[in-house]
């Protein structure tokens, strides 16, 4: 299995396109900014960051109306019901190009395999500079109808006991015990006071924020990860009782937006992306 590894100054990124698209690693001075994920390893699960495309989060009963014909996606992550996360994080990737400090990623579905009946090209641009780690996700329309289109990051950040996560939206998406949005917000507060830096509580949060304001901070006592995004209005924030999972992803639609209308369209041979930022002190 293809393992890339890009490097600048201090910054260094351990790539398996293979198994997913997926980053394995980021570090700098030798310090993990992303968890690592453990030699030998290919479940997209354990990486550092994987991509999501051509939806995010959940679908429920992997079922939507489109167009007046019902579209079935099947489940892919039993024994959950729903469809989760897109079909990029399960499926391999091409290197489009590659230096030292960068790489491209090309993923493609024609639109023939059941369950996605829209064809499309995914491309996942990494690169290093010695300022930290630049992302975008791109996904071009290569139907001949407007598709809906999700796309967004699942990174899993460095977590210790100190961390503190800040960041600034305006509501939360209330869900219910099968995590599906009940049509209900919330106070963007609800869990804790983000937007002034808070401790991550003991329960869990698998939650989106909307009205991010596309900054986040986790603080710890090894420093400050800073992340920046474009192209996405929303922050789904996973935290499960887990101690050493934290995923801050940034996502341009909320959980089961196929069936609630608010999914983003793309027309027929257009684009769209976002960039994720990281930095650290």
């Amino acid at each position: 299995m293809t393992d890339i590894l890009l490097q600048s100054g201090a910054w260094q990124a351990r790539l398996l396109p293979e198994a997913g698209g997926l980053i394995a690693a980021l570090t700098c001075g030798g310090l993990p900014i992303l968890r690592t994920m453990p030699p030998g390893a290919t479940d997209p699960l354990a990486a550092a960051c994987f991509p999501m495309v051509p939806w995010c989060n959940r679908i429920g009963a992997g079922r939507f109306g489109w167009e007046g014909r019902v579209v079935a996606l099947a489940p892919n992550f039993p024994p959950e019901r729903h469809a989760i996360h897109g079909h990029g994080w399960q499926s391999p990737w091409q290197v489009e190009s590659q230096t030292p400090e960068a790489c491209v990623l090309l993923h493609r579905h024609d639109g023939a395999a059941p369950g996605w009946p829209w064809a499309y090209e995914a491309r996942q641009a990494v690169a290093l500079t010695d300022a930290g780690c630049r992302i975008t996700l791109s996904l071009t329309n290569r139907s001949e109808r407007f598709m809906p289109g999700g796309i967004g990051l699942h990174p899993y950040l460095r977590r210790r006991p100190e961390s503190r996560v800040t960041f600034s939206a305006e509501r939360v998406v209330d869900v219910g015990a099968d995590m599906l949005p009940t049509g209900a917000m919330r106070a963007a507060d609800h869990f804790a006071d983000f937007a002034r830096g808070a401790p991550l509580p003991e329960a869990t949060i698998d939650h989106c924020f909307t009205g991010w304001a596309g900054r986040a901070e986790v603080r710890d006592d090894l420093g400050t990860i800073t992340l920046a995004a474009e192209g996405a209005e929303h922050l789904h924030l996973y935290a499960p009782e887990a101690p050493d999972i934290l995923c801050l992803e940034p996502v341009n639609h909320a959980p089961d937006a196929a069936n609630t209308g608010a999914m983003p369209l793309c027309a027929p041979g257009e684009s769209i992306s976002l960039t994720l930022r990281i930095t650290a002190t």
